[in-house]
Formats: structure tokens, sequence, C-alpha cells
């Protein structure tokens, strides 16, 4: 019997996983670094200046994606700032209603500017009638979902759309989904890259969430 040594199985184990769009092994190809804001507990934030993302190529020449960046838990595409710092700004500015961009900016160690582009993101992601009606078919007969805040004004939706996002990811995670910790907006941003290859982008346009039940199955 062939068996292979200790140092060719370490070599095998370290390969990152199958090409996701042909399923053939796939090779590591190089690597990159980035600074990038983290959420270290609620309301603080840290830089980390040597975070190494590495990629991976797919040698199947018939494979139209030829390499990716292989990204960390919680990591997501074109984000100095995670979806956690993103979140919790938003959550903070929601939750006081005398709390300015540039108080919450100062907190996040960014820009006022940032703090409002976060808003608008999280306003444009899905409309809020609609997580409530994937709320309510995962579980007609539990807990309801967060009702709306009376209060107007972009800041106060962008906190409801989180309210919901962590009600649904609650409801997933309770269905047997297997999604990150952390914030609904973070784990459910991160599941639809990792899975599908979604990326919300920040600053340009982008399709809605896919929220309903096809896509977490399957």
């Amino acid at each position: 019997m062939d068996v292979p040594s200790p140092k060719r199985k370490r070599k095998k184990e370290r390969r990152p996983d199958p090409c996701f769009w042909c399923g053939t092994p796939a090779w590591w190809n190089g690597s990159r670094v980035v600074v990038q804001f983290v959420l270290i507990m609620v309301g603080l934030v840290d830089q980390v200046m040597d975070r190494v993302r590495r990629r991976a190529c797919c040698p199947n020449p018939a494979c139209p994606v030829k390499s990716w960046t292989v990204y960390e838990e919680g990591g997501y595409p074109h984000r100095t700032f995670t979806l956690e710092v993103a979140a919790s700004g938003v959550a903070q500015l929601a939750a006081d209603e005398e709390a300015t961009l540039q108080a919450v900016a100062e907190k996040h160690r960014c820009d006022r500017r940032t703090v409002g582009r976060w808003v608008a993101w999280m306003v444009r992601l899905c409309a809020a009638a609609t997580l409530v009606q994937a709320c309510a078919r995962l579980d007609p007969s539990g807990a309801p979902p967060p009702r709306a805040h009376r209060k107007e004004g972009a800041r106060f939706r962008a906190g409801w759309i989180l309210l919901l996002l962590d009600h649904l990811a609650r409801l997933l995670r309770d269905r047997g989904v297997s999604i990150e910790a952390g914030s609904g907006f973070a784990a459910i941003l991160r599941a639809q890259f990792v899975r599908l290859g979604t990326v919300v982008w920040l600053t340009k346009y982008s399709p809605p969430l896919r929220i309903g039940w096809g896509a977490w199955v399957g």
C-alpha cells in the first residue's frame, strides 16, 4: 500500500478548498496584506495593520474562475471597516437620538461621511416588509419580528433593518442553517458571499439581498 508520507499529508492539508465553481482541487497563488478596522468589543474599534489574505487559483483551464481571495471569518471584499464595525456604528446612531454622525465617526475611527454611507447602505439592503415576511415564513408561530421605530429618518430605518436581520439570523440558526456568529447583518452578508458569491457594494448599486428559504438550502 502506498502510504503518503507525513510531509506530503501536511502539504495536502494546507491546500485551499476546491474551486467553488468547478470543484477542482485548488492551489495557493500568493497573498496580500491589508489594513482593517475591526470591532474588538461593543463600541471598541481597533486597527489591524498586517492582516494577510492568501489567494487561491484553479488549475482547470476550462474553468472561468482563475483565482480568488480566501477571506478570514468575518472578512468581506472591499471593506476597510469590517461588517461588524459598520453594524456597530449604525446601531449606535439609531439607538441614540442625540448622537451625531461626527460623534459616531470618532468612536468608530472613521469619517462622518463613512457613517452616512453605512446608513444609506443598510436602508437599501432589503425592504423591511420583505424581511418581516421572511421571518414570519420561517417561524409563523414564534416571537414576532421587531416593530418599526416610530421616529422618521434614515438612521431609524437602518436601525430597524439591523434588528430584523438579527431576528432573521436567529431563526436561520434555529432551523439549522450554518452561519457565522455575530450580528445578523454581518452573518447574513457573509453567508450570501460565501454561498452565492454575492457582494453587496457600499458605494454602488447592488441587487437586493436574497433572503428567502431557497437562498439557504441546497
